[in-house]
């Protein structure tokens, strides 16, 4: 087994590369109450002892230590510097501005299903002190005793052995906006944008039923359709979709992040299918790749990775094995899906007006969503407004009800380490 802590070991990817750092931003239908959110927020966290640590280098390797410092809230949405002494050392830490409250963390403890829990308990008791009677069924708050459920994580030794049926293969020529990437780094001006898009949940669901789909087969087959109109003169597009796999290793409950992607690729022979056919498709290679199987030989090849980490002698050579060896991104996805749409509000509901997650990405739609509406993060580089346009040409082609707001910077965190 791994030598140290089950969440540290994206740190030395992150050294090398700042790719995990994650903002949700939550709106609010009435304007936030700054000296109650900075009080309510660190209480709220308290909650959270596995996210109340910060880190340090011993034996030449990283270690993740308690913290009994305050989370920290700024007022004012800006880039935080997550691991450093303005965020008291936490990898987590909470901005506001107007209606709004953002939720910055690292990805090496959780995604977003797992910090839904924090953002949860946060607002619960925001609002709470702020003088309102919000039903907590569902609200991890801090009565709520923390169960080995909460906090597991897979027993990779006890997995089965059995091998996936069906052939997992995608094809390595898709289009990789490369190009794209490149004119972000060299532009000293770039920033990392994203369009909010809303869909009515209730009319979304109905079109998505209608059209043999879930939500991710759908949104791809979608995002197919827009690079057809974006780049008609390339040949084949291939999508990545995350799929949660704890539950598959034995930890449904657990707070920990535990992501892989599937891949999904479709060519110009497609181009004239309905969302339908190509939803059914998707939803196809979706199924074969979501076998359980996967998922173990998955979490067997993660933990071969850290096992190999830990046998590095110094810092500079665990990162080095790590970017080397990342299990992040391993086929180059035209666009990615990531679908968070879920979330039970309970006695928040009233209260939110919307939700928006953002990482590092280009082409990356991050689908929250609030009791009505589906909140797309529809993320790029691109300042002008190439995808967005055709994005929102297929989805009046499709009839589907839509509204996008004007392009914003993303403002990610920082992740400073040792």
């Amino acid at each position: 087994m791994p030598k140290y802590d089950f969440d540290s070991y994206l740190l030395y990817e992150i050294k090398r590369r700042n790719v995990f750092p994650v903002k949700i931003k939550v709106m609010l239908k009435e304007p936030i109450k700054g000296d109650i959110l900075e009080q309510s927020a660190p209480k709220a966290f308290k909650r959270f002892p596995y996210y109340s640590r910060d880190l340090a280098v011993e034996n030449e390797a990283y270690i993740l230590r308690p913290c009994d410092k305050p989370l920290k809230v700024f007022q004012g949405d800006r880039v935080i510097k997550l691991g450093s002494v303005e965020a008291n050392g936490f990898f987590f830490a909470i901005a506001y501005e107007g209606n709004d409250i953002f939720f910055n963390f690292s990805h090496n403890f959780c995604g977003a299903c797992g910090a839904m829990r924090w953002i949860k308990a946060t607002l619960w008791q925001y609002l709470t002190d702020a003088g309102y009677d919000i039903d907590k069924t569902g609200i991890l708050t801090l009565d709520t005793p923390i169960t080995p459920d909460e906090v597991a994580e897979p027993d990779v030794s006890s997995l089965p052995t059995d091998e996936p049926v069906g052939d997992l293969s995608v094809p390595r020529d898709s289009y990789l906006p490369i190009k794209e990437y490149m004119a972000r780094m060299q532009d000293p001006n770039g920033k990392d944008l994203y369009y909010p898009v809303r869909i009515p949940k209730k009319e979304f669901m109905k079109y998505v039923r209608n059209n043999d789909g879930s939500p991710n087969s759908v949104l791809c087959a979608i995002l197919f359709k827009t690079h057809i109109k974006a780049l008609p003169e390339e040949k084949r597009f291939t999508a990545g979709i995350a799929n949660n796999y704890r539950a598959d290793v034995g930890c449904p409950n657990t707070y920990r992040d535990m992501i892989r992607s599937m891949y999904v690729s479709y060519d110009l022979s497609m181009k004239d299918w309905s969302i339908e056919k190509l939803s059914t498709l998707t939803r196809s290679r979706m199924y074969l790749q979501m076998q359980p199987e996967v998922s173990w030989e998955y979490a067997r090849k993660v933990e071969r990775v850290r096992n190999e980490i830990d046998a590095q002698p110094t810092l500079d050579s665990k990162t080095k094995y790590a970017v080397e060896h990342t299990l992040t991104g391993a086929v180059p996805s035209a666009f990615h899906v990531s679908y968070v749409g879920k979330v039970e509000w309970g006695g928040l509901a009233p209260f939110i007006d919307g939700i928006y997650t953002l990482t590092v990405a280009h082409l990356l739609i991050e689908v929250n969503a609030t009791e009505n509406d589906f909140c797309f993060s529809f993320q790029t580089y691109r300042k002008d407004n190439k995808y967005i346009k055709e994005f929102t040409e297929v989805l009046e082609e499709e009839g589907i009800a839509y509204s996008v707001g004007e392009v914003q910077d993303r403002k990610l965190p920082q992740i400073i380490l040792p």
